[in-house]
């Protein structure tokens, strides 16, 4: 069974909780960032993170996750509240990186 874990705050905590994902929930800032840090060290498969907690991590932070290469793939989980999202545009650009091939949804 895959080990996924979520790194969320608010009510994207409660919304990933109920799909039955382990959440952690952090306030925003440094207990965002030092939590993060360790999931990376974890053995985990999956790890999920809110973008708005992305949004206020560092910038070193921002630079290690985006270079971070193999286990646990990250995810990034965008606000639901959002109207302008391009939802087909996001899943493309973490699918085709993960598998190699780009898949659409119709």
């Amino acid at each position: 069974m895959s080990k996924i874990t979520a790194l969320a705050a608010d009510a994207m905590a409660l919304n990933l909780s109920l799909t039955g994902i382990k959440v952690e929930e952090v306030s925003e800032g440094s207990e965002a960032e030092s939590r993060c840090e360790a999931l990376l060290q974890d053995r985990l498969d999956v790890l999920i993170i809110d973008e708005q907690l992305r949004d206020g991590f560092s910038d070193r932070m921002k630079d290690r996750l985006k270079r971070h290469s193999g286990e646990p793939l990250i995810v990034y989980c965008p606000a639901f509240d959002e109207e302008d999202s391009n939802v087909d545009a996001y899943l493309s650009a973490v699918i085709k990186p993960a598998v190699g091939f780009e898949i659409r949804l119709v």
